[in-house]
């Protein structure tokens, strides 16, 4: 798992990158604290989950960020991460099973093979690209 923090603010989380590891049978990759919850599951047949639900409640956040991930099942990508500022901090090439997960900062993908499917995640409620992303500049 690659963790990608701030420059600006060290302490401060904005990105992870995991890739499938089949010794484990389960990996909580998100931090608790974070809005968007990723998990990895390696299972074998016969595993069940006990039938359940999640129910509507309230928390303390009266904020809210989009959060989001990229899930990689076909084909090759690059992923591109900013920090705080909007200033370029590393890049990835993400493979099938591989995912990235964006909790603040900017994010870029670039396709690099025909066909490439991926998986997009984000927090609700998304509201649009007029009121819930900025496009940066100077990239």
């Amino acid at each position: 798992m690659k963790k990608i923090y701030s420059k600006i603010n060290k302490k401060k989380l904005l990105h992870i990158v995991f890739r499938p590891s089949k010794k484990k049978q389960r990996v909580d990759i998100s931090p608790d604290n974070q809005f968007m919850q990723v998990s990895y599951l390696n299972l074998n047949k016969d595993k069940i989950f006990i039938p359940h639900k999640h129910f509507w409640k309230s928390n303390k956040q009266k904020k809210r960020i989009v959060q989001e991930t990229w899930l990689v099942i076909k084909g090759l990508i690059k992923v591109f991460f900013y920090d705080l500022n909007d200033k370029y901090l590393t890049s990835v090439s993400l493979k099938p099973g591989d995912i990235s997960i964006t909790y603040a900062g900017g994010h870029k993908i670039e396709v690099l093979k025909n066909n490439s499917i991926i998986y997009e995640h984000k927090t609700g409620p998304y509201e649009g690209q007029k009121k819930d992303l900025i496009y940066l500049k100077n990239f």
